[in-house]
Order: structure tokens, then C-alpha cells, then sequence
């Protein structure tokens, strides 16, 4: 985590091009601010903070932080080969490192959404219609599609967090962060990956392979699908499939792992059979049975 948010006036004072920014939001490793570029325009600057790893083995503390610097790098690569409406686009600012009060981050920026993330809507107990189902359904398959099939990239972070809810009638729904995206076509990323349990992702979107030691060997966008299906399951219900906010660590990857989830239709019984059994499928334990691009695309009548 962030262990300090940078003031406006800090981050005005060493990052060029930017006359204002709002009230920021932190997320894992990251900082969010919307911001106003000199001329008028907007975006969101993004600060990747750069732990010092001070509790870990100095052998490994740098190349922990490569890490991080590698994955912010691969981001922006993939954001900026990104087609499809439905990924968030870059913004004007390049990586840029700086330091304010003895903390290190790398600066960004990337285009600046309009309305709330599916996380904020189900917080406020608003609940979908069947329609607004199908259509963030459609938009996130899409998004999954282009990352997998152009780009050979798996996102592996889709949450309700990572979806913004906008009104651009083109653009719908747009999938942000891909901060952990794994790529099959580059070096993996991550220092020491036997050590690392979890793998890199919010625990309670994981997909049940990735608890396997062996996930990377056979990751694919199935793995995305499955988060596709959670997202859905967790904004038409107002709660997660499987993970309860009482439960530890454990006991979550515990329920991923073993743990049928209710049908959807349990919890919304107005929705109609053709998106229950979308999402119900996406929720399947073995990506096999998930379906693939096609089939779901079918299935939603794209």
C-alpha cells in the first residue's frame, strides 16, 4: 500500500504540464488524481508508488522495484496498442519518475472517464437493469477479446473497480488498469514467482486456476472471462459470488478453489435465463467449461 498521498501543490510543483488536480484516490500501489492540463484538457495522472522493500532481502530489492518500474512500462505499451473502445487510452504524460518526501513514484497519465466504477455504484446499492447487464457483459467481452486475440495479453485484475460506468453512448463501459496484465509473448515479469502466493491480482478475483503453481504455463483469457463473470454476479446482486468481507485470505481462496457459487438467479430472480446462464457459465471452476470468445459472443447475440 501507499504508505503517503503527495499534496496537489507537491505534485504541481515537479510534474510539468498540469494546472490543477481533484481529490485523489488511492488503490493498491497506486495514487489516482483528475487533473487539468495547461489549455484546459483533462486526465487522470496516475503515481505508481516504488517501495523501498526495506523488510526484504536486499538481494531481491531491486529487482522488486525493476518490477514495478517493468510493469508500469508493459501498461502503457499495451494501452497504447489497444483498439478497442472499451480499454481506457493513454493519456499525454510518459513515465516520469519523481520523488516528494523521501517517497518514489512513477508519474503517468491516461485519459480521464467521466462517472462512477462499478465498485461505487454497488457500494450505493444501486442495482442494474437486465439491459445494462447485458451491455457491460458485451463491452468487457470485447475489451477481453482485443487484449487476448491482438494483443496476447491476459488482464488478470478485472474487478468492479477496474470498470467505469460512463455516459458515452460508444463507449459504455471501459476497463481500466493493467498494471498486472500477463503477457504471453514477453519475459514474465514477476521476481521469484515460486515465492509469491497469491499471485499478483486482488485476491478475491482470482480465478480458480491461478491458484495452481503452475497457472502461468497455461494462462489464458478464460482466466479473464471467469472475472468478467464475477464483476457481472457482484454488480447485479450488490455481492461477490464467493468471498464475504469476514472471511481471511484463506478462507477465500479456499471458496475460489472449491465453493459453487449460487446461480445469480438466486439473488435476481427478474433476470432472464439468457444472462443468468451467461454469468453462470463464466462462474464454472475449470476454464474449459467457461465456453470461449466466440460462444459468449454468440450467446449474447453480438
Amino acid at each position: 500500500m501507499v504508505p503517503y498521498t503527495p499534496t496537489r501543490e507537491e505534485i504541481l510543483a515537479i510534474v510539468p504540464h498540469y494546472t490543477d488536480l481533484g481529490v485523489p484516490k488511492r488503490g493498491g500501489f497506486k495514487i489516482f488524481y483528475p487533473a487539468t492540463r495547461s489549455g484546459g484538457s483533462r486526465e487522470a495522472l496516475k503515481l505508481a508508488y516504488l517501495p523501498p522493500f526495506l523488510d526484504v532481502d536486499e538481494r531481491y530489492r531491486v529487482d522488486l522495484r525493476e518490477e514495478i518500474k517493468k510493469r508500469v512500462e508493459r501498461e502503457i505499451d499495451l494501452l497504447g496498442k489497444a483498439t478497442s473502445p472499451y480499454i481506457v487510452k493513454l493519456g499525454l504524460l510518459r513515465p516520469t519518475p519523481i520523488s516528494i518526501q523521501g517517497h518514489e513514484f512513477i508519474a503517468y497519465s491516461e485519459e480521464l472517464l467521466d462517472g462512477p466504477d462499478l465498485q461505487s455504484l454497488i457500494q450505493s446499492g444501486s442495482r442494474p437493469s437486465e439491459d445494462e447487464l447485458l451491455l457491460a457483459a458485451e463491452c468487457l467481452v470485447k475489451a477481453v477479446k482485443d487484449l487476448w486475440f491482438n494483443l496476447g495479453t491476459v488482464h488478470r485484475d478485472i474487478k468492479p473497480l477496474n470498470v467505469i460506468k460512463t455516459d458515452i453512448v460508444d463507449r459504455p463501459f471501459v476497463l481500466l488498469d493493467l498494471g498486472i496484465a500477463f503477457s504471453i509473448y514477453e519475459t514474465a515479469l514477476t521476481v521469484d514467482p515460486s515465492q509469491r502466493f497469491p499471485p499478483p491480482g486482488t485476491t478475491r478475483y482470482l480465478a480458480p486456476e491461478m491458484l495452481r503453481p503452475d497457472f502461468r504455463d497455461s494462462l489464458d483469457y478464460r482466466s479473464d472471462l471467469y472475472t468478467i463473470g464475477v464483476t457481472l454476479y457482484e454488480y447485479a446482486c450488490g455481492q461477490h459470488p464467493l468471498a464475504r468481507d469476514r472471511d481471511d485470505m484463506l478462507l477465500t481462496l479456499s471458496r475460489i478453489a472449491k465453493e459453487i457459487p449460487k446461480p445469480i438467479e438466486v439473488h435476481r430472480a427478474d433476470l432472464s435465463i439468457k444472462i443468468t446462464t451467461i454469468i453462470n457459465q463464466l462462474l464454472k471452476k475449470l476454464p474449459a467449461l467457461r465456453g470461449n470468445i466466440k460462444t459468449i459472443e454468440q450467446a449474447l447475440e453480438l
